[in-house]
């Protein structure tokens, strides 16, 4: 993640070749918005250092695969839940950027293209586990690379198109490559029975949340007095019809969990 990120930066100003001052307030533009996606970054690193010493702890074990696959089953729905928070509530996020980076408010558009990736970068952690357990460390150095390659020729590709909103779509076509190419080989060597229909299905859904919030708001006048109230009630709606989707479908799970179970059973 970290050198994805540097390389987007490094090679954003050489490849436009305009107003350098005009690339490097872009460049600003892309960090500070890059800075809301990191939410879920530290989330997934702080997710990493449990949940691998728990992986290992458990390669040895009758039926490892099958909580593999349940873990990365309740990181998903957790990330979505992230995506949400922040995709649907961009003016909260508007609000802290403009009083801190007023220059910078403009750029948040990328914000949920960068959220969605860095959940695809997250999933690629989880799916690692494979190459680890296996001894097939290169694996992971090779994938690193193929994504460094990819970072680099989509921004020579976008960039001078789309400025940085072709760096976010740079850095969200790597990750994607990144996990699609970590479950296959992984399926191949060490098969884990994820939910994958499944987790596709959360990740569209939230997808499309974001989409419908986005042509629903974009068609409503900002100054109209009825505007925060359709703006705020439709993203609390969408989070509670997902929420109320994950009850449903996950609650034989969810009611024998720990800590939360006895709230989940109240409602399910």
């Amino acid at each position: 993640g970290m050198i994805n990120e540097m390389l987007s930066r490094a090679f954003y100003q050489r490849i436009l070749d305009d107003d350098p001052a005009r690339a490097t307030h872009e460049l600003g533009i892309f960090g500070a918005n890059y800075r809301l996606a990191i939410l879920i970054t530290i989330f997934i690193q702080m997710f990493k250092m449990a949940a691998e010493p728990f992986f290992f702890s458990l390669s040895k074990n009758e039926g490892a695969q099958r909580t593999y696959a349940r873990v990365m089953k309740f990181f998903v729905i957790a990330c979505c839940f992230m995506f949400l928070a922040i995709a649907l509530f961009m003016n909260v996020w508007k609000i802290l950027i403009a009083s801190k980076y007023p220059q910078y408010a403009e750029g948040l558009n990328i914000v949920p293209i960068l959220a969605l990736g860095n959940i695809f970068l997250g999933i690629y952690y989880n799916l690692s586990v494979w190459y680890k357990l296996t001894n097939r460390n290169m694996v992971g150095a090779y994938v690193t690379i193929a994504g460094a390659v990819i970072t680099i020729v989509l921004n020579f590709a976008l960039v001078p198109w789309l400025r940085y909103t072709g760096a976010a779509w740079a850095t969200f076509v790597c990750y994607a490559f990144m996990m699609v190419i970590s479950y296959k080989q992984g399926q191949k060597y060490y098969p884990i029975p994820y939910a994958t229909k499944k987790l596709v299905t959360y990740l569209t859904i939230v997808s499309l949340m974001y989409i419908i919030h986005e042509l629903i708001i974009r068609n409503i006048n900002a100054s109209a007095g009825y505007y925060n109230w359709v703006y705020y009630g439709t993203s609390l709606l969408f989070v509670g019809l997902f929420t109320a989707l994950i009850l449903k479908v996950e609650k034989n799970e969810l009611v024998n969990m720990p800590v939360i179970g006895k709230y989940v059973a109240r409602f399910v």
